[in-house]
């Protein structure tokens, strides 16, 4: 993979796009979802860019992908409490929900290649 640390890596910068993103969308939210919904949307996007850091930073292949997955679990994570909050209300624009969910698809897509790299 030759990049020189994380920040060269496609998918962190897909990553950190997606934890802007979610920070805007959030700043939206209902003041009383500070520490609901808010809180832990940005908790796991801030997982899957960190994350991502972390399983670069790992000299193992093994060490790597775990922190990977981890990664690729928290966009999961992301796009059920984006379900979630447009079902509640908190989202009202269906192509915002569409844009977060795509965002977190690609990322874990990304993830699938790296990873699957990794272990072979």
């Amino acid at each position: 993979m030759g990049y020189r640390d994380f920040t060269e890596m496609p998918v962190w910068k897909a990553s950190l796009e997606l934890l802007i993103r979610v920070y805007e969308v959030t700043s939206e939210f209902p003041s009383e979802e500070k520490f609901g919904m808010t809180s832990d949307m940005r908790r796991a996007a801030n997982s899957v860019t960190h994350n991502i850091a972390e399983g670069f930073g790992r000299f193992g292949n093994r060490d790597k992908t775990r922190f990977y997955k981890i990664s690729r679990g928290s966009c999961f994570e992301l796009m059920s409490q984006t379900i979630a909050s447009q079902r509640l209300g908190f989202i009202k624009e269906e192509s915002v929900k569409e844009d977060l969910l795509n965002r977190n698809r690609s990322i874990i897509e990304e993830l699938n290649a790296i990873n699957k790299t990794l272990e072979s």
